[in-house]
C-alpha cells in the first residue's frame, strides 16, 4: 500500500515539474504578439514584403487575431508623417517593429532603442545610415544553403536586425544580363545624383561591369528633377543603347516619365526590382520581397522565443529575379530569345 503511495506521489511531483517545464512556452503560445509595422508608402514591393511576412509567421504557428495581432502604419509618401506614425505604434504596447526602406527605418530607430526592430531593406545599411559597418560573408560552397548569406553585427543600435538586398552587389549581373537581352548592346546610359556619394561609387561599379562585358558606359551626374528630365529628353537617338538604372532616389523618382521617354526615344531600359519592370522597364533582376518578408519573418520569431536582435547577423536577400516585359519589348522591337526566358522568374505580358 506504502509503496502504491509512493509512486502515486511520485507521478504527482513529475507530472508538476513537467508543467512547470514547459510553463514559459505555454505561455509564449498563449501570449497574443503584436507587431508593428511602418511603411512610408504601400507601393508593391512593401506589399509584397509584408504578404511574406505574414505568410511566414503562420506557417510559424502565429494566427492573426489569435496570438498575433498587427498595427500597420502607413505614411503614403509623406516622410513627415512617419515619426508620429511610429509614435503611434509604440503606443500600442508592440513586441516588435517591421519597417521597410530607409526613412521608415530610421524613424523607427528615433522612437525607440528597446523596442525590437527588424527591417527589410533593398540595398545597403550602411550606405543608407542605418549601421556604421557589417561585413557580407562570402558563399561557402557551389550548392550552399541561402543561410551564408549573413553579415556581422558592425556597429548598429542594439535593437536592430534585419534583412537587405546590397543592390549594388547585382550590378555586374545586371549589365550581363542586359547585354544578353539585347542582341548587338554596345552602350548603357547611366543617370545619377552627382551629389550623392553612395550614386558616384554606384557608377563607378556600374562602369567596371561595363567593361567587363565590353560595353560603354556613359555617366550623366545629375543635380535635380528638371535637369535630369531636360537631359534625357535632349538625348538624340541612339542604336545598341540602353538606360541602366542604379539605385538611386532622384532617378527613381521620375520613373514614369524615364519609361515614356525610354519608349518615345526607343531606348530598352534595365531596372533593379521587379515593380520597375511592372511600370514599364524592359527587365529587372533584384531581390523578391516575398522572399525577403519570410526572412525577416523568421528572425521576428527568433526574437518572440527570446533570442536579441544584436545577436542576429544582418541577412542577404537569399532569392534575386529576373522579370522580363514583353509589352515593351513588342515595342522595341526586340524578341526575347529562349535562352532568356528561359532564365526569367516573371515575363510580364
Amino acid at each position: 500500500m506504502k509503496h502504491s503511495s509512493m509512486k502515486f506521489r511520485l507521478a504527482v511531483f513529475t507530472g508538476a515539474l513537467a508543467w512547470i517545464i514547459a510553463a514559459p512556452v505555454l505561455v509564449l503560445a498563449q501570449t497574443p504578439i503584436r507587431l508593428g509595422i511602418l511603411v512610408q508608402e504601400m507601393e508593391r514591393s512593401q506589399a509584397q514584403a509584408i504578404k511574406g511576412l505574414a505568410e511566414e509567421l503562420k506557417r510559424l504557428g502565429y494566427e492573426e487575431k489569435k496570438n498575433l495581432f498587427f498595427e500597420t502604419r502607413n505614411a503614403k509618401g509623406n516622410r513627415a508623417a512617419l515619426q508620429p506614425a511610429a509614435g503611434e505604434i509604440l503606443s500600442r504596447n508592440i513586441n516588435v517593429i517591421f519597417t521597410t526602406g530607409t526613412s521608415a527605418t530610421r524613424a523607427a530607430i528615433a522612437s525607440t532603442g528597446e523596442i525590437p526592430i527588424v527591417f527589410v531593406h533593398p540595398d545597403d545599411p550602411v550606405a543608407a545610415g542605418l549601421i556604421k559597418s557589417t561585413t557580407i560573408a562570402s558563399p561557402l560552397l557551389p550548392g550552399s544553403s541561402s543561410s551564408f548569406w549573413t553579415s556581422s553585427g558592425g556597429e548598429r543600435p542594439k535593437n536592430l536586425t534585419g534583412v537587405a538586398a546590397y543592390a549594388r552587389t547585382t550590378t555586374e549581373k545586371r549589365v550581363e544580363l542586359i547585354k544578353e537581352i539585347v542582341p548587338g548592346l554596345r552602350k548603357i546610359l547611366v543617370f545619377y545624383d552627382g551629389n550623392n556619394s553612395f550614386s558616384r561609387d554606384s557608377f563607378s561599379a556600374a562602369e567596371a561591369a561595363a567593361k567587363k562585358f565590353g560595353l560603354e558606359a556613359a555617366g550623366y551626374p545629375i543635380k535635380s528633377s528638371d535637369e535630369l528630365k531636360t537631359t534625357v529628353s535632349s538625348l538624340p537617338p541612339m542604336a545598341a543603347t540602353a538606360i541602366f538604372q542604379i539605385p538611386d532616389e532622384l532617378f527613381e523618382s521620375e520613373s514614369e516619365f524615364l519609361f515614356d521617354t525610354a519608349r518615345a526615344k526607343k531606348l530598352p531600359t534595365m531596372f533593379n526590382q521587379e515593380s520597375w519592370a511592372i511600370g514599364g522597364a524592359l527587365a529587372a533582376y533584384g531581390p523578391n520581397y516575398l522572399a525577403m518578408g519570410r526572412q525577416a519573418a523568421r528572425l521576428i520569431d527568433k526574437i518572440i522565443k527570446g533570442e536579441k536582435p544584436e545577436s542576429l547577423s544582418i541577412e542577404r536577400a537569399a532569392k534575386f529575379d529576373l522579370i522580363l516585359n514583353y509589352r515593351t519589348a513588342r515595342f522595341l522591337d526586340l524578341k526575347f530569345t529562349p535562352e532568356i526566358l528561359k532564365k526569367a522568374d516573371k515575363v510580364i505580358r
